[in-house]
């Protein structure tokens, strides 16, 4: 492709580094699977779908295994739960400090509820507001989906 320029080192060092980039979006480690404690496991994200007009994100990922002394990837499936961001699934409203904002209820302000909206249009806003990049919008679903569908992701 660019055989026809000279590329200075510094340059073809990132060209290199561009061209042996990963192809999945991110990986994240996991707790041990309770059969195959044996193994590091992690979760890797390797593509999405979204439909912006029906407000839904398909995420296509996979479960990896390692062994632990060598890292290299052991060929065990693992259960993938489907892993789908629609409409109406909603996400905690975030404070600067990264935690859920809550507020007291308009008729009993002894009671407190955590602001819930909708994800898609969240996910949409922190973007385009720079309040979050996509990859680390990735990880901080990627970390809820996990927290909530343990015990499926455990499954053999």
């Amino acid at each position: 492709m660019n055989e026809h320029l000279n590329i200075p080192t510094e340059i073809q060092h990132t060209i290199d580094d561009i061209m042996n980039v990963p192809l999945d979006f991110v990986e994240l480690p996991m707790t041990a699977h309770p059969k195959l404690p044996q193994f590091n496991r992690t979760i890797r994200v390797l593509n999405m779908e979204a439909k912006s007009k029906q407000e839904f994100i398909v995420l296509g990922y996979e479960q990896v295994l390692r062994d632990k002394e060598t890292g290299e990837e052991i060929n065990i499936k693992l259960s993938t739960p489907e892993w789908i961001i629609y409409k109406e699934t909603w996400s905690y409203l975030l404070g600067s400090d990264h935690l859920p904002i809550e507020l007291p209820y308009k008729d009993d302000i002894t009671k407190k509820d955590k602001v819930k909206i909708p994800s898609y249009k969240y996910m949409l806003w922190l973007i385009k507001n720079d309040e979050a990049g996509f990859l680390q919008l990735i990880e901080y679903y990627l970390n809820i989906f996990i927290s909530t569908r343990q015990e499926e992701l455990d499954q053999l």
